[in-house]
């Protein structure tokens, strides 16, 4: 048992921090490892990385510490509050987390600390993780790339020249590099995906209104949906599973809870795996391209059949989609908090040119792109009637540099990185529709390519088994090289 344990040797305490969730569930089950000591070796990698690539906002090491110390007392005792027990798990700081910084990622709201968790938050740490800390986002969840004019903007643990994507880059980087092994991200054209096909890990979002927004701060309220990002498809189903349910306080909360069972490989023999030209937006980097079919070659070595299917064309869900999420934006920043057009001087350039262009976006705009979204819908819902899943690409492009992160390179054009990325990301937001992210190689820059796997809505089950069968035939995510390469070992 623990009490009991004499521990190995140093080094084999501080390489916790490689081990993902189930991994670690495992080894306080087992009595070879404890929570204590799986946050102290990832609360070291964050002492020895962070400052390089600016993952966090806030660590709660005195409150994580103690969480820990409690978690590790009710095993000696043989309580557990399940596979989530004593796993550290960091939050994107865009959901409230007591005594942690609570500005959002924004100068207008400098100085705001959280007074009270988020429901997300609460509901995992009712299921025995240990909150680390708050991991940056993008100011408000408005952008792709989590950089920001006045603070420290986060960078890509694969290549420290690259953006991790956004919004959810720091809760990304933070599990690519090791900090933690989950982290909770948040979706609304593509901010759980983005940014975990750019760090080469695993993610999950889920169907719109599965999990509560209930203390976090929206972008735009009818998308919004709080995800997970991890290294195994294991641990993000681990993770949603927990967050998911009935919330009355949220309106847009469905009441449907997400009940996940340990992944075992199992055949996906015989299922069918829509693709969609008209989901091809752009079109794609040529080594991005391969990857893609490689992934789609893979899924039919297992047994699946791979079926084309005629879905709306990528750009038009779009053109949809801009003036409901800009409209909604604006309403939250003019009217539900009331610190827009008054501190806009306070904004990004960036976010601060986005509520500029929203706010001339008229009610006939909003109610015309509403009617086009119900097409949309629609025509997904009776197209996933005869597959099991949609796979599609995340991203035309690997990750844009710090330097210029704005924009990317596609058959030798320069072009704004989000017409290169969110054609691909939108129409998961537009249908609410859930989604996992698979790592499926590297480009020729030798940076992360991900794939996505879209179920029907509220199969959250299929969309985890299919991209889990995916990323085991793939190889597993490893993170020991990015973290010897940070080490500068």
């Amino acid at each position: 048992g623990l009490r009991g344990r004499r521990r190995d040797s140093e080094s084999a305490v501080t390489e916790l921090w490689m081990l993902t969730a189930r991994g670690l569930s495992h080894s306080f089950l087992a009595g070879t490892a404890s929570p204590t000591e799986a946050l102290e070796s990832c609360l070291q990698r964050i002492s020895n990385l962070d400052e390089s690539i600016g993952a966090f906002s806030t660590v709660l090491t005195d409150t994580a510490l103690t969480e820990a110390s409690e978690r590790t007392a009710e095993l000696l005792r043989g309580e557990t509050r399940g596979p989530l027990h004593g796993i550290p798990v960091a939050i994107k700081e865009l959901f409230d987390v007591r005594g942690a910084i609570g500005d959002y990622g924004s100068d207008v709201l400098a100085g705001r600390t959280s007074d009270f968790d988020a429901e997300v938050v609460r509901r995992l740490r009712r299921a025995g993780a240990v909150v680390v800390g708050t991991t940056r986002s993008h100011e408000f969840g408005w952008g792709i790339t989590t950089q920001h004019p006045t603070r420290m903007g986060t960078r890509n643990p694969r290549n420290l020249e690259r953006v991790p994507g956004g919004s959810s880059g720091g809760s990304a980087a933070a599990v690519a590099s090791g900090m933690v092994p989950l982290a909770v991200g948040s979706d609304t054209g593509g901010s759980v995906r983005i940014p975990a096909s750019f760090c080469g890990i695993n993610g999950l979002k889920p169907s719109f209104g599965l999990v509560s927004r209930t203390g976090g701060v929206a972008l735009a309220p009818s998308f919004d949906t709080p995800g997970a990002l991890g290294r195994s498809m294991d641990d993000v189903a681990m993770l949603v599973s927990a967050m998911s349910g009935a919330d009355p306080a949220d309106p847009g909360c469905a009441g449907r809870s997400f009940r996940y069972e340990p992944y075992t490989p199992s055949t996906i023999e015989g299922a069918r795996i829509g693709r969609s030209a008209n989901l091809m937006g752009p079109g794609l980097d040529p080594s991005v391209g391969e990857i893609y079919e490689r992934a789609i070659n893979t899924l039919e070595e297992l047994g699946a059949e791979i079926v084309e299917i005629d879905l709306p064309d990528a750009q038009s869900i779009l053109d949809a989609f801009v003036p409901l999420q800009m409209a909604e934006a604006h309403h939250v920043h003019n009217q539900s908090m009331g610190i827009y057009p008054e501190h806009e001087k306070d904004y990004g350039a960036d976010v601060r040119s986005r509520l500029h262009a929203a706010a001339a976006v008229t009610v006939a705009d909003y109610l015309r792109a509403q009617e086009e979204r119900r097409r949309i819908i629609a025509s997904f819902d009776r197209q996933l009637q005869f597959v099991d899943a949609l796979i599609s690409p995340i991203s035309a492009v690997g990750p844009s540099r710090i330097d210029n992160s704005d924009e990317g390179v596609l058959d030798g054009e320069v072009r704004p990185l989000r017409e290169l990325v969110m054609p691909f990301t939108v129409p998961q937001n537009m249908t609410g529709l859930p989604t996992g992210i698979v790592r499926a190689g590297h480009d020729a820059d030798r940076l992360p390519v991900g794939v996505q796997l879209t179920a029907p809505r509220w199969r959250e089950d299929t969309a985890v088994a299919v991209a889990g069968a995916l990323q085991l035939a793939l190889g597993p995510i490893r993170i020991a090289d990015v973290q010897n390469r940070l080490d500068g070992s």
